[in-house]
């Protein structure tokens, strides 16, 4: 029997790979998604992994764009970004799953765990997990969270944080309590949080390239964030995650959410899980965290599947998803539209009039100033006419309403994820 010598073995390694190429760029589902992410990527308005499935198989895998700006290093299909919420139904996996091991329950109070925590014996652990427990979204301002914190220290300064409504009485998304509720898992199981995502989800879904945040460790194949701007990448917040542990503190890879998503559909997490989180024949998550974005759907009834991870907090993520799910279920592909907003520096707006928070329901955001510029939470707002601002984000034209005094009252924001009337507090 004839040997193959390494050389040979490492030459046909390379034909494979470029014939894997090929079959990915021949697929007419593969050419239409290139069609329509590209130009936002060659436009520097995308940057990220897209990922295709078809009954259980992925058909396109493909990166984007930039992993570090300053160092000119690009994106990979190994490449790791903060999914964001995307984290809080895996803390959710391993809530049930201790449940199931009898180490906790749904009614058990919160002053079970953490004795000394306010109206602690009002808040239960199923409030907690369904946003109806009080706690506020976010605890600190943004300057402290770039601060490293235990999930004991950070459960501190919750505690200091007034609730935002008496327990069980309404519905608040809230980061915060996410954030109790992973030390509450610590609490009952006696190991640190990343070892239970890796025991409880990581393994059993085959995730071997995903991580629990640690900024005492350098992780590897890492993206950095950024956010769209006028002139392209602009740098985001610098912060540690780990103030967002159990609620956005994970890191992975395109590949290994869509491992994830299929974990949850094929009941790898256990039959509790699987009735909780597919619903219809449907898994579905997504998340947004800094420049940070991601966002999974798979349904096994029409049998496809995707997944985006970017690093760049843009207008393009919202239109590529809405493509990538028309394109599955064979709707109509809307041409990729580059906006060419027309910035006008020279506009004279009082921005003064504007700063305070604006809330929609139960959630908010502060409209801030900073050097003459003006900012909606961490997101810039270009001048494009008289009250009327431009925000890259989320391809926005942003409307500052005022009333017959000329006070702001609130502002409209029209973007590619739909339009919205917020209410200055």
């Amino acid at each position: 029997m004839k040997r193959i010598n390494k050389r040979s073995l490492l030459n046909w390694i390379t034909v494979l790979g470029i014939l894997s190429t090929t079959l990915y760029a021949q697929s007419p589902d593969a050419k239409a998604i290139d069609s329509f992410v590209a130009p936002f990527s060659d436009a520097n308005h995308f940057s990220g992994v897209v990922l295709a499935a078809k009954d259980g198989k992925v058909f396109y895998e493909k990166a984007f764009g930039l992993a570090s700006v300053e160092h000119d290093v690009p994106n990979k299909t190994t490449t790791k970004f903060g999914i964001a919420s995307i984290n809080k139904p895996m803390t959710s996996v391993v809530l049930l799953r201790l449940i199931e091991a009898g180490k906790i329950g749904f009614g058990d109070k919160l002053s079970k765990f953490i004795p000394d925590f306010p109206k602690g014996d009002k808040i239960t652990i199923e409030m907690i997990a369904q946003h109806r427990s009080g706690i506020p979204h976010r605890v600190i301002p943004a300057e402290e969270q770039a601060k490293r914190y235990t999930p004991a220290e950070f459960i501190e300064i919750v505690k200091k944080a007034e609730l935002e409504f008496e327990p069980g009485t309404k519905d608040l998304y809230s980061s915060a309590g996410y954030a109790v509720l992973a030390r509450v898992l610590e609490i009952v199981s006696g190991r640190p949080f990343d070892s239970l995502l890796e025991e409880y989800v990581f393994t059993p879904a085959g995730m071997n390239d995903s991580l629990d945040f640690d900024s005492r460790t350098i992780m590897k194949n890492k993206a950095e964030c950024y956010f769209l701007g006028i002139d392209g990448y602009t740098a985001a917040q610098n912060m540690d995650y780990s103030f967002l542990v159990g609620a956005g503190s994970v890191f992975s890879t395109a590949r290994d959410i869509y491992r994830y998503g299929m974990a949850n559909i094929d009941g790898k997490f256990g039959k509790t899980v699987q009735q909780y989180y597919v619903r219809d024949g449907v898994f579905r998550s997504n998340g947004s965290t800094n420049g940070y974005r991601s966002n999974i759907r798979i349904d096994s009834n029409k049998k496809y599947g995707y997944v985006l991870v970017s690093n760049l907090g843009s207008g393009a993520n919202d239109l590529i998803l809405n493509n990538l799910r028309n394109l599955l279920e064979g709707k109509e592909v809307v041409k990729p539209e580059i906006p060419n907003p027309k910035i006008d520096n020279k506009i004279k707006n009082t921005l003064n009039d504007y700063p305070g928070l604006y809330k929609l329901g139960g959630s908010g955001f502060e409209i801030l100033t900073e050097d003459e510029r003006l900012f909606a939470g961490p997101f810039r707002l270009y001048p494009i006419g008289k009250d009327r601002f431009y925000n890259f984000w989320s391809y926005a034209e942003v409307t500052f309403v005022r009333d017959s005094t000329g006070r702001v009252t609130g502002l409209q924001w029209v973007g590619s994820g739909g339009k919205s009337d917020w209410t200055r507090q």
